[in-house]
């Protein structure tokens, strides 16, 4: 079976809490490199490897940057490397391998058994580049927004899809924080994403069989603010939500994880 994955902040804690074995992820899409985004891949990349027997390269796809990033967080975990791979364990020296690709332009990046991963650049404000993601496999198909304002591009590459998982922002949430960041941040903050009154019109514009929330908390203000003007298929964002995709789209809901 092949697994790939969107990095985000406690993805691989959420990786193991959906009964998906770390080490069987060999593939990673990086669609920007915000640390928000990128602060699990050395869990990842080592867990992964000493912890979850995986045996061959790390393929990391993402914007100019990430080459170095890897390369980088491979020298920061050199020591604990050369002990597994050299010394104690013997771990595979292959595993712990890495192989990146840096995604310029809106192109197919990866194409192997029928699927089609396309990279194709969102507009993230000042963060440039940062990408979206459309996976096409078996006549259906997936978008991954990303952390992107309201982006055109994305409009054209998500025309006909089936699930359509789109970046939200809910500006009170940000005027509400307890650090009280100075009006020039707030408005900067929302600029660089999308207010769920933007992700209804398009919604509405792009009519995917479903759309799903990323990015912000799943609240009642959010999912209120996007029925007003998008009367379709929604969640929220929630994590280990689970989506089949196929003639029909089940969504699965998982329970709060019992502390």
């Amino acid at each position: 079976m092949e697994r790939a994955f969107s990095s985000r902040s406690e993805g691989t804690l959420r990786l193991a809490q959906a009964g998906v074995p770390v080490g069987s992820i060999t593939r990673v899409f990086l669609t920007h490199l915000h640390s928000d985004h990128v602060v699990q891949l050395p869990d990842l990349l080592l867990t992964g490897w000493a912890g979850g027997t995986r045996a061959v390269p790390l393929e990391v796809w993402g914007p100019v940057g990430t080459r170095a990033m890897m390369a980088h967080l491979q020298e920061a975990f050199a020591f604990d490397i050369q002990m597994r791979r050299d010394i104690d364990e013997h771990f595979p020296a292959a595993g712990i391998t890495v192989v990146s690709h840096e995604v310029t332009a809106d192109t197919v990046v990866f194409s192997e058994h029928g699927a089609t991963v396309t990279a194709f650049a969102v507009d993230h404000g000042p963060v440039q580049p940062a990408f979206g993601y459309r996976v096409d496999y078996g006549g259906h198909s997936v978008v991954l927004s990303g952390d992107t304002r309201v982006s055109e591009n994305l409009v054209r590459h998500a025309q006909g899809v089936d699930v359509l998982v789109h970046e939200v922002v809910d500006p009170q949430a940000i005027r509400d924080r307890p650090d009280h960041p100075s009006a020039a941040i707030i408005d900067a903050i929302i600029a660089h994403h999308t207010t769920p009154q933007q992700a209804a019109e398009l919604f509405r514009r792009v009519a995917p069989r479903l759309a799903v929330y990323s990015h912000a908390p799943n609240t009642e203000r959010i999912l209120a603010q996007t029925r007003t003007a998008y009367a379709g298929p929604l969640e929220g964002a929630e994590d280990l939500l689970t989506i089949f995709v196929g003639t029909q789209i089940k969504v699965v809901h998982h329970p709060p994880l019992q502390q």
